[in-house]
């Protein structure tokens, strides 16, 4: 019979797992609703979202067999995007006439899912449920992450994958079995799939799985956990391969990055480690700081760093997955000689945020450390209704809802037009006529009647045969 103490025991474990499940429901629902409110009114839809959305319009088997294009050439080395994409537009698309903000919400449902798993492996690591709190609030809140949230973009899919594949360390999921290290493993790989930005968070994936048999000086487990790495990247590469050798073999990804190595390993350039640092302190500021100012936040950091490895130096899984993918980052970036924009960072603002939450209570007793969790939590909690009206004026098009209702009144009216035209200025880059054409409308050039979209979301039609 279990005594009195295994039983208190086992209930107090019930009882924090029960918790622990209403603060990841309840996230996730909030972090959602932040996301997603009037998606369908403002989304952002350019050139990318046009192309990526047209890809998972059609069936799983016209799928590319690569990722999105670069914009400095090339396209991803997998489709993992893709795949997940076309998932959620057979699930959330036909809720939305298939338009392209079912993509976006359908991303934003899967960031919030992210942010539930994290919220409970930080919660598990560290004993605190205001830390846990505390961090994933600082995330999910900071204005530029809530602008991208509800967007079809690899760079922010691949961000969320990247925090599925953090949490799953956290979690200790590479611990307990094959199976599971092969899920981390995979998941960490995709992001790399969705983004190629997120291979630094993938490094500090890896680094964590292998340091644990290492620390043991275990070698059998040590091999095993480095075959699994390479199989499971070897199989998700399979598709890639397949693509170089069956007629694009001279059309190769990550071009631009490639490129900017060639050219420092031949002498012609200098690695720019310094536009590298200035480059993440920049987008640390932009993405998680904004709309404040705060001097000196790249000295904040490297404290924040020095706390943290001396407060968790025994976990090494943790440090790998904080401190791993920002050190790799701002080698890796060092040569890469383009302009490095703020959302090349996107994935590492985990890292660097549970970096600075985790090592504001890091040299504290416990009793102080558990004080200072609350008010790092309440403080996180007061910056919210500022971040989210900052995150209102980033990347918005109040134009979308007039081109829904302007395409869907077209498509009641006329099966097919000559051309579509908006009264209201739009973004080069944005194709009037592509709602239209997904609920099914045809865009003829012989046809006689035109249409224009006006201020309100009305239609005049132009007639162009002259009768």
């Amino acid at each position: 019979m279990p005594s009195s103490g295994d039983k208190a025991f086992a209930e107090g474990i019930m009882r924090s797992l029960s918790w622990r499940s209403v603060a990841a429901v309840v996230v996730f629902g909030a972090t959602l609703a932040i996301r997603v409110q009037g998606v369908g009114d403002r989304f952002w839809m350019l050139e990318d979202q046009i192309r990526d959305w047209s890809v998972v319009l059609g069936s799983l088997a016209d799928l590319p067999l690569i990722g999105s294009p670069t914009h400095f050439g090339g396209y991803t080395i997998g489709p993992a995007f893709y795949w997940i994409l076309w998932g959620l537009r057979v699930t959330v698309g036909p809720w939305f006439d298939n338009f392209p903000h079912a993509g976006g919400i359908g991303q934003a449902i899967i960031q919030s899912g992210a942010d539930a798993l994290l919220l409970v492996a930080i919660w598990r690591r560290t004993a605190s449920p205001w830390l846990a709190l505390a961090a994933v609030i600082l995330m999910a809140t900071a204005s530029y992450d809530v602008a991208l949230a509800a967007l079809v973009w690899n760079p922010t899919m691949g961000a969320a994958l990247a925090k599925v594949a953090t949490a799953l360390v956290l979690l200790d999921w590479h611990r307990h079995g094959v199976a599971r290290m092969g899920v981390s493993v995979g998941v960490a790989w995709c992001a790399v799939h969705a983004y190629t930005g997120t291979i630094f968070v993938a490094v500090g994936v890896f680094v964590a799985i292998l340091l644990d048999p290492v620390s043991r000086r275990d070698w059998f487990s040590s091999m095993r956990a480095a075959g699994i790495i390479a199989a499971v990247v070897a199989c998700l590469q399979l598709p890639y391969f397949v693509h170089r050798v069956s007629g694009s073999f001279s059309a190769g990804a990550m071009g631009g990055v490639f490129g900017s190595v060639e050219r420092i390993l031949s002498g012609q350039a200098e690695p720019a480690f310094m536009n590298s640092v200035d480059s993440y302190v920049r987008a640390v500021h932009f993405i998680g700081v904004e709309p404040w100012q705060l001097p000196g936040i790249g000295w904040f950091l490297v404290g924040c760093g020095a706390m943290l490895v001396i407060r968790y130096r025994r976990d090494l899984s943790l440090l790998s997955v904080i401190l791993v993918p920002q050190g790799a980052a701002l080698v890796g970036y060092g040569f890469f000689l383009a302009d490095l924009n703020d959302y090349y960072y996107l994935s590492l603002m985990p890292a660097a945020n549970l970096m600075c939450v985790l090592s504001l209570t890091a040299l504290t007793t416990r009793s102080l450390a558990g004080k200072a969790a609350v008010v790092v939590f309440v403080a996180a909690i007061c910056l919210v209704p500022m971040r989210l009206q900052h995150a209102g004026g980033i990347h918005q098009m109040p134009e979308y809802r007039l081109l829904v209702k302007g395409s869907n009144q077209i498509w009641r009216t006329r099966e097919s037009v000559r051309s579509i035209a908006t009264e209201f200025s739009l973004h080069p880059t944005t194709n009037p006529e592509f709602l239209y054409t997904i609920l099914g409308g045809r865009i003829d050039q012989g046809d006689e009647w035109g249409a224009t979209i006006m201020s309100d979301g009305g239609v005049v039609y132009r007639n162009y045969g002259g009768s």
